[in-house]
């Protein structure tokens, strides 16, 4: 388990209402990704939020998953403030960079080692990227080794997948030891490999891991 799964444990509620700001929004079909750092007063902590809102043929609008995630270190409200200015990247990325995500966590499943991952992932951009700050290596170290086959630990594949232009956001569900947790992993590729990476994990109750929650 990692430092932000650690971090997280018990924390399964939703943000209270404060300032926020919105910092990437994805559009992919009927399906809009949007990540939200929420910035509390008074002392409070803060809260990043990852949602995917799908629009049925009505044009009716339903959050169809929500991870929150609180206390967040000022690093990685950083890191997702310095990442608000980039633009999402050509439309014509989109097919590529959504090729691309889905290969590599098909790889990590497998338990690809690191020589076969290495077309995926361009980690000269992601260290140069880092001294921004606008990315999170670590992280995307610690989601190859949480998604990797090994005991205790049951990955039930990806939920949702909203890809636009370079960016990826893929909504996943996992057990870890018994816990059960709910997932988000942003993506941002350039010349369609993995250049910066951004993660929510929350736990959540069995039942909803176990898709009994959804239509």
């Amino acid at each position: 388990m990692d430092e932000g799964q650690d971090k997280q444990a018990g924390m399964s509620g939703r943000p209270p209402n404060f300032g926020f700001s919105v910092t990437r929004v994805l559009q992919d079909g009927p399906d809009t990704f949007v990540k939200a750092v929420h910035e509390p007063e008074g002392g409070a902590e803060a809260w990043l939020t990852m949602s995917l809102i799908r629009t049925d043929d009505s044009g009716l609008m339903s959050v169809r998953r929500q991870i929150s995630v609180s206390p967040v270190c000022e690093e990685r409200i950083v890191s997702s403030m310095a990442a608000y200015a980039i633009p999402n990247g050509p439309q014509e990325n989109t097919e590529t960079s959504r090729a691309q995500v889905r290969g590599f966590i098909a790889a990590v499943m497998a338990g690809a080692d690191r020589a076969t991952l290495e077309p995926f992932i361009d980690r000269v951009a992601f260290d140069l990227l880092r001294a921004g700050p606008s990315g999170e290596r670590e992280r995307l170290d610690q989601l190859i080794a949480r998604r990797g086959p090994r005991d205790g630990v049951r990955y039930h594949g990806i939920d949702d997948l909203v890809a636009e232009g370079d960016f990826v956001a893929v909504f996943s569900c996992f057990d870890d030891a018994g816990q059960n947790f709910r997932a988000c992993d942003l993506f941002r590729l350039a010349d369609g490999m993995i250049v910066e990476h951004w993660d929510a994990i929350q736990p959540v109750a069995s039942h909803t891991v176990a898709h009994n929650d959804e239509s």
